[in-house]
Order: structure tokens, then C-alpha cells, then sequence
């Protein structure tokens, strides 16, 4: 065999580029087509957005769990997720206890550090169930303040560098990836449960206000 002989020649590359799909101008991103079950419906409001970041990592984590491959790429965009997921669940969380406290304090809340907004949510979940899950709920705060200190402001797993070019994740060697999927789970049995009763408690309280009208 000649030292050669392994490699492609330029015509063999050129059929085989030919027999990949490239964009043309009949492509277009966003718009449904006929295989319907691929067909996404953008649904109003956070739950959508808050349920399917924790989805779409669940799936990643058990795709690695059955192949065993890829978990060292796949690490960044599924700690995002978890992360966009914690953030999300914790805003959506304060946003309805206080309409459900006519706490008139409609101020967007646009930064991602949830070891500051789980003190305020925490705060509001105890005046709507005074003692309900008060070692569960400073766990959570205890594991935010923990993710926190890995990924303050959501941008280490996003991008391998800060925007002063100091490399991310410092110090940090292996994440077992279901393990935090496992306590992720574990943290929305509270979140997702506590969502539920707020929407339970604004549901009433529409019903309310309606009937006294």
C-alpha cells in the first residue's frame, strides 16, 4: 500500500460533499411543515419555557446513560438548562406570589443570580404556607448558593471565557451528570409543586374577585 493510498483523492471528497444537504434558497427556519408531530406549538406564558429546559436536559443526561458517549461535550449545554431551568421556575415563582399578595412590585427582574432571588422567593412561599417544607426549602437555598458559586450570573457553561477573557469553570475537573440531574429532580419537587399551588391559590382568588363584581 502506498503512503497515500488511505486518503480520498479530491474527486472522491468533491462526490462526497455533493451528497450532503447544504442550504439553498428554498430553506427557511421557522414554520411548520407536513410531518406533523415535529410541528412545535409555542404556547403562552413561562410554564413552556420553564418545563422544557428541564426536559431537554433530562433527555441529554439519559442519552448518555444509554450510549455512554458525549458526556464531555454535552456537559455545558445541560448544566445551562438545569440552570436556565432553577432561574426561570424561581422567577415565575415570585412573579405569582406577589399577585397573589397584591405586592404591587411589577419591576422586571432582569439579572440571572438566583442565590439573591431565592431569598425573596423563599420569603414570599413562607407567607403564603407558613411552615411548609422549611428544611427542603433551605436546602435549595443551600445547593443555589452552591451552583452560584460555579456560575453566578449564567454565563460559565455558556461560553469557556468571561467578557475579560478569564477562562470559565476554574478549578472545576468532573461533574456527574446524573447526579445533578437526580438533584435537579429532586428541587423541582418543590418548585414544580409550589407552582402548582399558586396557580391552585390565583385560580381561587380570580373566582373571587369575579363573584364579588
Amino acid at each position: 500500500m502506498e503512503p497515500n493510498d488511505h486518503l480520498q483523492s479530491d474527486e472522491d471528497l468533491s462526490i462526497s460533499f455533493e451528497r450532503l444537504a447544504v442550504p439553498d434558497a428554498t430553506d427557511i427556519l421557522f414554520g411548520p411543515a407536513g410531518d406533523w408531530w415535529n410541528n412545535a406549538c409555542l404556547l403562552p406564558g413561562a410554564w413552556g419555557y420553564i418545563a422544557g429546559y428541564k426536559i431537554a436536559a433530562d433527555k441529554l443526561v439519559s442519552d448518555i446513560e444509554s450510549n455512554r458517549q458525549d458526556q464531555d461535550k454535552l456537559v455545558y449545554p445541560i448544566v445551562f438548562l438545569y440552570r436556565q431551568y432553577l432561574e426561570l421556575a424561581v422567577k415565575g415563582l415570585i412573579q405569582d406570589g406577589r399577585r397573589l399578595l397584591d405586592i404591587d412590585d411589577w419591576t422586571p427582574i432582569t439579572h440571572h443570580r438566583i442565590d439573591r432571588l431565592w431569598p425573596i422567593c423563599s420569603g414570599l412561599l413562607a407567607q403564603i404556607s407558613p411552615g411548609d417544607s422549611v428544611e427542603e426549602v433551605a436546602q435549595i437555598g443551600r445547593l443555589i448558593d452552591e451552583f452560584c458559586r460555579i456560575d453566578p450570573t449564567s454565563m460559565a457553561f455558556r461560553y469557556p471565557s468571561d467578557k475579560e477573557g478569564k477562562p470559565s469553570l476554574v478549578g472545576l475537573g468532573v461533574i456527574n451528570l446524573r447526579n445533578i440531574r437526580d438533584v435537579i429532580s429532586k428541587i423541582s419537587v418543590i418548585l414544580d409543586g409550589a407552582s402548582y399551588q399558586l396557580d391552585h391559590y390565583l385560580s381561587i382568588k380570580s373566582e373571587i374577585l369575579g363573584s364579588a363584581l
